[in-house]
């Protein structure tokens, strides 16, 4: 989800660094998982009777559910796919197309009939075991992703290479981590020059908090993809989370250099800059970013919490702001912690209260709401509330974590993962 907004000076966001910055990342990296194929890739050493399929003559019914699929009309395209597979004799190009648009439609039911189909009318076809694991796999169905890919028959070098390329992101998915890291590492050194391969590696690692393997990944695969906006987040985002913040930076500059409207990099731009200390840039970075087409959300948090550690005023900005970011991002406590500080310096003791309770109810870990909480139901007179709250703290303050490094962390993997965070 986007945060739509004019040139008005107003935006707030406040969230735990690194996980609001994984969540981002895998958002901006949405569609970047494997490709589905649509047509069988004859080569050299392929199973005999792959290279003499049918010329494949497009049917009425699969160009109508390309039209239905175009208008965005699920309801006619289900009801066409099974009209499809109805019939008794279909080209396995025309199935492996029909399923692949199905896929890049998120109607993965639909294209797993389809896919299925192919598997059971061309079982010579590697394409359509690969492209039924990956739709099992859009669809959770792990262990059944797992046995699908596994009996599919042998095929091209690159093909075997994108067999275990696929194993190892099912295993990832299924906690097989050994296996995973064992599979992906192999298909990246296989062909380094992948970027899906290398993308899913690094990930794989940024997942596990392995924050130098993941660097290196990056480093390796942007020698060979340079201009991959993806690459470079990823590079960046782990050279934030191995703790090089001006590293980071400097990667975000020449990824908005070239790709001046990238919000997703301008966010983890903003954030390195504001853990460096560099508030009154990562201000500005953030009210550029809410300036331009199509800005995350998570902007609005990061330029509010900029504004009240620069002191601001603008209060009817940052209670705007971060309220508009409180109900787009999934239990943001952040948001109302942060929320808490502009009403307490408005005066407004009593909102700060109320959104310091919703904070700890989305996150009865958050430590410095007990404490700021504490001190509010003191002044409010409620004595035993303040002593449970201060109570509340001691016990949580030695475990205390970076939470807006967390969240950007989450943001941004989700992001590099193929799914859409707000």
């Amino acid at each position: 989800m986007t945060v739509a907004r004019s040139p008005a000076p107003c935006k707030e966001l406040v969230l735990p660094l690194p996980a609001a910055i994984l969540v981002f990342v895998a958002a901006a990296c949405a569609g970047q998982a494997p490709a589905f194929t649509s047509s069988p890739r004859p080569a050299a050493g392929q199973v005999a009777g792959t290279t003499n399929l049918p010329q494949v003559t497009p049917f009425s019914l699969a160009s109508q559910i390309e039209d239905a699929l175009a208008k965005g009309d699920s309801n006619a395209t289900r009801k066409l796919v099974s009209q499809l597979l109805m019939e008794s004799r279909l080209p396995a190009e025309t199935l492996l197309r029909t399923g692949a648009s199905l896929a890049e439609h998120d109607l993965y039911p639909e294209a797993t009939k389809v896919f299925e189909r192919c598997v059971r009318d061309f079982p010579q076809v590697f394409e359509g075991y690969y492209n039924l694991a990956l739709a099992e796999l859009a669809l959770r169905e792990f262990p059944g992703a797992l046995a699908t890919l596994a009996k599919a028959p042998p095929t091209t070098p690159s093909g075997e290479v994108a067999r275990t390329y696929l194993r190892g992101k099912i295993e990832a998915a299924l906690g097989k981590n050994a296996a995973a890291e064992k599979d992906l590492a192999a298909s990246v050194q296989a062909a380094p020059g992948e970027e899906n391969y290398a993308l899913d590696l690094g990930l794989f690692y940024l997942q596990s908090y392995n924050y130098q393997a993941a660097l290196a990944v990056f480093q390796k695969a942007t020698r060979f993809q340079k201009n991959s906006p993806f690459l470079q987040l990823g590079l960046g985002l782990s050279q934030f989370l191995a703790g090089h913040e001006l590293e980071a930076v400097e990667t975000c500059r020449a990824l908005l250099a070239m790709q001046p409207d990238f919000s997703t990099a301008r966010l983890l731009m903003g954030f390195a800059l504001y853990v460096q200390g560099n508030i009154e840039e990562a201000e500005r970075t953030a009210d550029q970013g809410l300036r331009g087409p199509n800005p995350s959300v998570y902007l609005l948090y990061l330029d509010a919490v900029c504004l009240l550690k620069l002191q601001s005023q603008n209060y009817a900005r940052m209670t705007n702001d971060l309220t508009t970011a409180a109900r787009a991002i999934p239990r943001c406590s952040l948001c109302y912690l942060a929320l808490s500080k502009a009403h307490q310096r408005k005066g407004e003791q009593s909102n700060a209260k109320a959104d310091l309770e919703r904070a700890i109810g989305i996150d009865p870990n958050l430590a410095e709401a007990w404490y700021r909480l504490a001190s509010l139901y003191e002044q409010a007179g409620q004595g035993e509330a303040a002593a449970q709250a201060r109570r509340r703290f001691e016990e949580l303050k030695g475990k205390k974590v970076n939470q807006e490094t967390e969240m950007l962390r989450d943001v941004f993997v989700k992001s590099l993962g193929g799914e859409s965070p707000p």
